[in-house]
């Protein structure tokens, strides 16, 4: 009809939308309400994170730049102050976790690999508390393969190539707008999904109750494909498919409905979309001239428009660059606000910033300096103050399936919002052609949407909000009377062993006390101090552990990752031997010095922020004895790799390891105690930590950290500590970010002979751009000949992403 198309484009070119205002219609204010209600509960945020570089090798760093943002319009986020970053192993544990103090929805961290990782695939996953309102939703993961040629074992769930299991193609069709209604020629999308959990070749025909063929398809892109199919009324239809391997299966197709209408779209134009909505005969004589409403939500914003049913077929045109680019969600409402179809279509708006990268130079020597400006303006081409990550890596050495790439723009804009693994979703964003938005399409037909679903909305059925948005860390506990009872109404107070102000907080009726919005770096030793109201101490403290989510299963895809990255590794070969020449080698060599033959079980007390068992090396008050003079001296030669150098202020010696240089000394919890300062009979256990272990300390674990901690009466175990009226607890803090080493050859003392053979050349994770666009940054190059790559990405204070790509050769 085209009067209702030229209504719906001149609406949209009038009011682009109504948000969340006065609407006449009863049922169309009603549903707004309830999605207005919906969405301010459960505010959305979700979190992305920038790597150095897309893969690594035992003993590396991992560096990347968290960006976490709110709403479907991406403004850096103001909801959670405290991001949670997780490395999780190849059998879906937690190796190592930390925190991150969020500015205005920015952070930057690292994750140090130990020498003696085994190799596989592990995962990254980055979250706010108020994220688990709503399950995994807004959830950052990646998978990072991780290569060794120091250790070439693999766990039990690793990723070596296995035969894999015979078990079927996994096949699913998918009807345009949500169901097959009988009489109404309608697209059928499907999608198949081999063993590996990838998508599959697949071909086959449809065929009606009688054996007679009705339609042929065959897969277009990554196991996804259509046909059409007009369903007649009594009849049902079945799919032969045939797999790549030549077998084949027998599948039932969705039934089609006697009554109804269909939700078509046609979106293979950049600037507008026909939205076609077709009833069949029995469904339009029944609802004739009753309205259908039409709600369009895009950028976290509803449009509606209400249509007369008067004829079979309603056909509108949607003018796209009202919309916001990323995903639109379509639905078709009956005249009680029923939801009866739903459609998913992607607006390829140019929304996101633009972005410049230019050298001083094309072509560049070794070691020669770098420098490169970078611009950035709107989509009006408007200045725009941002702030990014840069990475660059030597493409030689790392290779980049530029498909498969994970960027700011394909995750915050496509994969976030849909249900299920999207693979290669940067093939969608490289070069847009009609091959790509056609195969784009597909995927907006084969995967459902995560933000929420009508039915669920409109019955308010969704799970209460039961995290709050962080501010600060957190400390709470339980408090006990002297007879094990809850305490009411008591005092608690949380003195810093480290200095700063002192607090103090009333438990509630079930004895809890709770002091929220702290801040403070890497790990904070605390005291906690309870009476009773009438001031008595005869009290029992509990410290409660915060808990992590539950890691989901790890997709195994059979891929050996030393065959992925192959160039890197011979790399990194090359780069321990250039190493060891020079006596400074890359990582903790975990290997060589045979941490694994003299590492003690964890059976013993800790004041260790990773607890006992976590160390490299543990002494106990045995292996020390009963001895008089310093501890430096006894330490002397029982500590692998550590010397006790000087005599300095307080008649202490300095412990430094011959590798990384002075370790930072931790007592009971403490920060910076004179490693003399104690007496040799009161120490239980001294333990050495380097690398990955370290980590937790942040900047004070750089070189390693040597914990001591001192006896409690004869040495009891932490279970049997009293903790009467007091409770010293160690909480972990926010997280130091390692600065990236960059060179600077033209100064004289970096002007060595050993060669400089980094894959990642340069990583900074705050640029920012200042009132004109405009930033730069340099750095050297390696000793590596080769193409470098260069990749910018980042966000300005509105939401608007930027990525850009640069390329330049060293020779």
């Amino acid at each position: 009809m085209r009067r209702s198309a030229f209504i719906f484009s001149f609406f949209l070119s009038l009011c682009s939308s109504v948000g969340f205002g006065q609407v006449s219609n009863p049922v169309v204010s009603d549903i707004i309400a309830k999605l207005e209600a919906f969405t301010t509960a459960h505010a959305l945020e979700k979190s992305y994170l920038h790597f150095d570089k897309p893969y690594y090798a035992a003993g590396d760093t991992i560096y990347f730049k968290a960006y976490v943002v709110m709403g479907e319009r991406h403004v850096p986020s103001s909801i959670s102050r405290v991001l949670h970053v997780d490395l999780i192993n190849t059998k879906s544990n937690t190796d190592q976790s930390i925190k991150l103090q969020l500015i205005n929805g920015l952070a930057s961290g690292d994750f140090a690999l130990p020498d003696s990782l085994p190799k596989g695939t592990y995962r990254i996953r980055a979250y706010t508390q108020w994220m688990l309102n709503d399950k995994d939703q807004g959830y950052f993961e990646q998978s990072i393969p991780v290569g060794s040629i120091l250790n070439s074992k693999i766990s039990e769930s690793g990723t070596r190539q296995m035969p894999v299991a015979d078990k079927k193609t996994d096949v699913q069709f998918f009807p345009e707008g949500g169901g097959l209604v009988a009489g109404i020629q309608s697209k059928i999308a499907f999608k198949a999904i081999g063993a590996n959990g990838l998508g599959t070749e697949l071909k086959g025909i449809v065929v009606d109750n009688d054996g007679k063929q009705i339609a042929e398809f065959a897969s277009a892109h990554l196991g996804m494909g259509f046909f059409n199919l007009t369903p007649e009324y009594g009849k049902t239809y079945q799919a032969k498919i045939t797999c790549p391997n030549g077998k084949q299966d027998i599948l039932e197709m969705p039934k089609a409905g006697d009554e109804g209408l269909v939700l078509k779209i046609s979106n293979d134009s950049l600037d507008k979309a026909r939205i076609s909505i077709v009833t069949n005969k029995a469904y339009l004589t029944r609802h004739y001239n009753k309205p259908l409403y039409l709600f369009i939500y895009s950028g976290g914003v509803v449009t509606t428009i209400t249509c007369k049913l008067d004829t079979a077929l309603i056909d509108l045109a949607l003018l796209k660059r009202h919309l916001h680019k990323g995903i639109t969600k379509v639905t078709v409402f009956s005249e009680t606000g029923e939801p009866l179809a739903e459609r998913l279509l992607f607006i390829q708006n140019p929304d996101q910033l633009k972005l410049s990268l230019n050298s001083d130079k094309q072509v560049y020597a070794i070691r020669q300096k770098v420098h490169i400006n970078l611009g950035a303006v709107t989509r009006d081409d408007s200045a725009t103050m941002g702030n990014f990550s840069v990475s660059v890596t030597d493409e030689s050495k790392v290779t980049v399936d530029e498909n498969a790439e994970l960027t700011i723009i394909n995750n915050l804009l496509l994969t976030s919002d849909l249900k299920g693994y999207i693979e290669q979703p940067n093939y969608y964003f490289t070069n847009i052609n009609a091959k790509s938005i056609a195969d784009l399409d597909l995927v907006m037909l084969t995967h459902g949407y995560r933000r929420f679903e009508w039915t669920k909305v409109l019955n308010n059925s969704y799970s209460p909000v039961a995290y709050q948005p962080e501010k600060g860390l957190a400390i709470e506990g339980l408090a006990k009377g002297a007879f094990g009872g809850k305490l009411v109404n008591g005092t608690v107070s949380l003195i810093s062993m480290h200095g700063g102000p002192y607090a103090s907080t009333v438990t509630d009726s079930k004895g809890s006390f709770r002091f929220s919005n702290l801040a403070f770096a890497d790990t904070g030793k605390f005291m906690l101090q309870a009476v009773n109201a009438r001031g008595k101490n005869k009290t029992e403290l509990v410290y409660i552990k915060e808990t992590e989510p539950a890691v989901t299963p790890a997709q195994n895809n059979g891929q050996d990752v030393d065959q992925l990255m192959q160039a890197y590794l011979e790399n990194t070969k090359k780069q321990l031997n250039e190493y060891s020449k020079y006596g400074s080698p890359k990582g903790i060599m975990l290997k060589e010095v045979k941490v694994k033959d003299i590492k003690p079980k964890d059976n013993y007390r800790s004041s260790s922020l990773n607890g006992p068992g976590h160390a490299d090396q543990v002494l106990t008050s045995a292996d020390i004895g009963n001895q008089g003079g310093m501890l430096s001296d006894i330490l002397t030669g029982r500590l692998h790799g550590i010397q006790f150098v000087g005599r300095h202020i307080g008649n202490s010696k300095i412990p430094v390891s011959t590798i990384f240089g002075p370790l930072m000394v931790f007592v009971d919890g403490v920060k910076g105690v004179k490693i003399d300062d104690v007496n040799p009979n009161d120490v239980e256990t001294v333990e050495v930590l380097f690398g990955a272990n370290a980590s937790i300390y942040g900047m004070d674990g750089g070189n390693g950290v040597i914990v001591i901690t001192t006896k409690q009466g004869k040495g009891m175990d932490a279970k049997d500590i009293p903790s009467i009226g007091v409770l010293p607890v160690m909480v972990r803090g926010f997280y130091k970010a390692r600065e990236f080493y960059s060179p600077k050859y033209g100064h004289p003392e970096e002007q060595t002979v050993k060669k400089d053979l980094r894959t990642t050349v340069y990583w900074n994770p705050g640029l920012i751009t200042d009132q004109n666009g405009n930033t730069s940054f340099e750095y050297f190059n390696t000793d590596n000949a080769g193409t470098y790559r260069v990749v910018v990405e980042g966000i300005d204070s509105k939401g608007n992403l930027g990525r850009q790509v640069y390329s330049y050769k060293v020779e």
